[in-house]
């Protein structure tokens, strides 16, 4: 069966030059995290299909199971023109991947209100009853200026960064920082807050395979107490003008003195100095994690709810059976 969907050819370098093009700014797309993922036992396709004007392209992050099963996750959807989208990708991305059977998953994190929903119904997907991600996120804008960064902000986050200002130490950039040191901060938070039994916690292996595959696209902003210790870290991956905020740790002791209100506007500012616009403060969740949802939407960021998670396989009656198994895992 020919197809007009092809396997990318090109290096890394090339793929995020095509990021670009179609301006697809999502960083679970680019290569940075294709590569991180590597290191987790996923195997990273990327697919286009290209007509003489425009192109359409997608990441994908595969699992082979038994019987001939391909499962390919792809954070971040397609990018471009989505109108190139057909009914076919699902069989051509199981012809590509030699697969028996496939389920592909992928989660559009575009604003909702953009017209895409027909286009991915008509090509044959259907809505995730169940999300894996994110559904609705917040957008900070970055400035370089404090006052400027502050201007959006609730007079209680406001109140509360003022009172962060008392400290004797300042935030700063973290340049090679130790895994070890943000693990052990997030086991100290991670014993105060439970949120719901919900573990917030990042291994040293995971943030040193995020340092060896990002280098500078990492930005890490650190807050110690007079002794050294860590008090908040704050950490952002760089993709085009977008920083999306990916480390956010804090201990019992820098709570106390309102540390990640310097951090987040400290990390804010870093990366409108690397040419970022906007900070992606991460995915809220108002009932689960109040908490964390009242912190950020306490900056002023703007909430968006994006277009979610569709799915599709081939042969067709096996995506519900396999979409329930995800969706039971993920709860």
């Amino acid at each position: 069966m020919s197809t007009d969907w092809k396997i990318f050819e090109g290096d890394d370098r090339n793929w995020d030059e095509l990021l670009k093009q179609i301006r697809q700014m999502c960083v679970y797309q680019s290569a940075n995290w294709a590569r991180h993922k590597s290191s987790a036992g996923w195997v990273p396709i990327r697919v286009v299909k290209s007509t003489a004007t425009s192109h359409i392209a997608i990441q994908c992050l595969v699992r082979r199971g038994p019987f001939g099963v391909a499962m390919a996750w792809a954070p971040g959807g397609f990018g471009g023109d989505l109108a190139l989208l057909t009914k076919d990708f699902s069989s051509s991305l199981k012809q590509l991947l030699s697969a028996r059977f496939l389920y592909i998953r992928f989660g559009m994190m575009v604003d909702s209100t953009q017209e895409q929903t027909p286009l991915l119904i008509g090509a044959g997907f259907k809505k995730s009853k169940n999300s894996i991600g994110a559904r609705q996120s917040m957008l900070l804008n970055t400035h370089t200026d404090e006052e400027t960064m502050l201007l959006s902000a609730s007079s209680n986050w406001k109140r509360n960064y003022k009172r962060s200002l008392r400290s004797t130490t300042a935030p700063y950039v973290w340049n090679n920082a130790l895994p070890s040191q943000i693990e052990d901060a997030y086991r100290l938070m991670d014993e105060y807050k439970k949120v719901n039994g919900v573990t917030l916690q990042m291994s040293a292996l995971d943030i040193r395979s995020v340092q060896e595959c990002f280098g500078s696209d990492l930005v890490l902003i650190r807050m110690d107490n007079e002794a050294g210790n860590v008090l908040s870290v704050r950490g952002a991956l760089i993709q085009q003008t977008i920083a999306w905020d990916f480390i956010a740790v804090t201990t019992p002791e820098g709570r106390k003195t309102y540390s990640s209100h310097r951090t987040l506007v400290a990390l804010a500012q870093e990366c409108a100095r690397r040419g970022c616009t906007t900070l992606e403060l991460g995915g809220i969740d108002p009932e689960k994690n109040k908490g964390g949802f009242d912190f950020k939407n306490g900056t002023g960021a703007q909430i968006t709810t994006y277009l979610g998670e569709w799915e599709a396989a081939h042969p067709s009656w096996i995506r519900p059976i396999i979409s329930r198994i995800i969706s039971a895992k993920a709860q």
